[in-house]
């Protein structure tokens, strides 16, 4: 039973101890003064009425939070079950952690693969830091392609690279790494402003313009594009990229 169970039964004791005694006042000694002795009972009474209304009120809300705390109900056989699942497959979480560190240090014994990992950490790291230099930058992505390292924020450090850079051979590194992404259309004006500016330069870099080209293959469609491939198949200095030009207007790249 609820501990707040005896509190009420004296509760209940003492309010009716104290109605029994202010129902029966003749039980008490007359006092000599008649008017004085009235007063003061009058005063006793009220301050009993008082007590009792409390005390009665009191009660009351016992009752009331007895009533509240009974009728929570305990855990079900439900919820016992859900927390009895989820220990188990905490349990089991653990143990396929400690078993494949344990494989991980069987099988890295030598370090190779931590030694990878954290090559590999350091090159990401070299692409992103805008205070290295842009060719330490860019010789980074190989590595990280190779191992599957160049995410979405590499793509998009290459990027910025490609044009924030004036030298055109760093360009053709940057458009080299950027290998198989289809050029937005701002990205596509800048390839061909670039690619305009560097045979106004005399064809200085034949790398940038081969990759210029793979660059603006996927959308060979767009007109301005195919003027540019036009021009390049029929103008480039270089036979190779005359030709590769040619093979993108016609979409018949070697595979």
């Amino acid at each position: 039973m609820n501990k707040t169970l005896p509190i009420v039964a004296i509760l209940v004791s003492a309010v009716a101890l104290i109605a029994a005694l202010s129902g029966k006042p003749g039980t008490q000694p007359a006092p000599p003064n008649q008017a004085t002795s009235d007063k003061a009972l009058e005063e006793k009474l009220n301050r009993v009425e008082s007590e009792l209304k409390q005390a009665t009120q009191t009660i009351a809300e016992l009752k009331n939070q007895i009533a509240t705390l009974e009728s929570r109900p305990g855990p079900s056989s439900a919820t016992r079950a859900v927390d009895s699942n989820l220990a188990r497959r905490i349990a089991a979480l653990e143990q396929q952690s400690q078993e494949l560190t344990k494989f991980t240090n069987e099988f890295d014994q030598y370090g190779v693969v931590s030694s990878l990992q954290a090559e590999l950490v350091n090159a990401y790291s070299t692409l992103m830091d805008t205070n290295q230099s842009t060719w330490d930058r860019l010789k980074q992505v190989g590595s990280l392609k190779r191992y599957r390292y160049f995410d979405d924020k590499a793509l998009q450090a290459v990027a910025d690279i490609y044009v924030e850079t004036a030298d055109f051979g760093q360009k053709g590194q940057a458009l080299a790494a950027m290998k198989g992404m289809v050029p937005s259309p701002e990205f596509r004006n800048q390839i061909l402003a670039d690619l305009s500016a560097e045979t106004q330069e005399g064809n200085q870099s034949a790398r940038f313009r081969y990759f210029a080209i793979e660059a603006l293959e996927p959308v060979r469609d767009d007109p301005a594009v195919r003027e540019w491939l036009t021009h390049l198949a029929q103008n480039d200095p270089e036979a190779k990229l005359a030709n590769r030009a040619g093979q993108a207007l016609s979409g018949t790249t070697p595979k």
